[in-house]
């Protein structure tokens, strides 16, 4: 008996010391508010870093599909009746061998008089532009007449080049064009470097609704980038890939979080903080970005303290109308007041 007594007092005096820690706790300080934790957490994120020099590779991976390079045409440009086939349909032919041979007029000669007869034909043959694979020929047949420009055959020469979308933003990124191009195909072949060809406008063309739609959306715009995949490179029309392409590097020079920078081209501004804590917009010029971090090319040096990240522009950080909200949240519940007249109805 004497054992449960012990037992329940030291149980008894345990109780008593936590609750008087507790009331302890309490008088000495009061809890923190939203506030006090949101206000500390904004003091302690934006705190000055010091300038220091590095190195910015800017590289973009991209979207790419695979095109196969357009034919080149055997054209009779001066029209004719064709007379001989040199080729079957799918024929590999090198550059420079004949394809068709059409008959023309003959060309009277200039001195020819006039009871001179300019009767005759002469024949002209076409050639292959390129070397490749040669189709279209099961359309012709011979003594077809040609009409002036007339596509007589395709050779085509086998290679292919990827493109991708740039979207219109990172254009600003491509300070030059592109170095290193490196194409992936989805569960294809290993990477392959592809060659640049081009970067310009889009050739897809938006009309009606479509067009609308992207305008309202911002999806528009944009351009399009071009390289030529190796020929040892087993590809296919149409296949999806991506593509690695480094825009620029530079080394050993003045860099800042993007973070700290109102910008990312060509100028913008920081705020620097003085040894004292005081703090000056101030203008700078800028470089090169990987998305990271940005080279400012004129207005600091290395050792310079600056905001990150920095304030927001006080012609843009404008506070939200507060009566909007309470607005908001005095409007009534319409799915409720449905429930109701449903309910009186029935």
């Amino acid at each position: 008996m004497k054992k449960w007594i012990i037992v329940g007092a030291v149980a008894a005096l345990l109780l008593g010391l936590v609750a008087s820690g507790y009331l302890l706790l309490s008088r000495m300080g009061s809890a923190p508010t939203d506030e006090d934790v949101v206000g500390a957490a904004a003091d302690v994120s934006r705190q000055p870093v010091e300038i220091e020099l590095g190195t910015v590779s800017s590289q973009l991976v991209l979207d790419a599909t695979v095109q196969a390079e357009p034919g080149k045409p055997v054209e009779a440009r001066q029209g004719g009746t064709v007379t001989h086939l040199w080729l079957n349909d799918g024929a590999n032919v090198e550059e420079g061998a004949p394809v068709v041979s059409v008959s023309l007029p003959a060309e009277p000669a200039p001195e020819a008089e006039e009871d001179e007869s300019s009767s005759g034909s002469r024949e002209v043959t076409l050639y292959a532009p390129v070397s490749g694979t040669v189709s279209g020929l099961d359309d012709v047949r011979v003594d077809d007449v040609l009409e002036p420009g007339a596509k007589v055959a395709t050779v085509s020469t086998g290679e292919f080049h990827a493109v991708a979308q740039v979207p219109a933003n990172d254009l600003y990124r491509f300070y030059d064009d592109p170095g290193e191009i490196m194409l992936q195909i989805d569960k294809g072949p290993p990477a392959a470097e592809c060659d640049f060809i081009g970067l310009g406008a889009s050739e897809q063309e938006d009309s009606g609704e479509e067009g609308a739609e992207a305008g309202e959306t911002g999806a528009g715009g944009g351009s399009e980038l071009t390289c030529r995949i190796p020929s040892d490179l087993t590809v296919f029309d149409g296949v999806q890939g991506k593509l690695s392409v480094s825009t620029g590097e530079v080394e050993n020079v003045v860099v800042v979080p993007v973070t700290a920078v109102r910008g990312n081209t060509e100028s913008g501004e920081v705020v620097v903080v003085d040894d004292a804590g005081a703090e000056e917009t101030r203008e700078v010029s800028l470089g090169m970005s990987d998305g990271q971090v940005i080279e400012v090319t004129e207005g600091l040096s290395v050792g310079d303290q600056v905001l990150d990240p920095v304030p927001l522009d006080p012609r843009f950080d404008i506070p939200e109308d507060p009566t909007e909200e309470e607005f908001d949240d005095e409007l009534p519940d319409e799915g409720f007041e449905d429930e109701a007249l449903i309910e009186e109805e029935g």
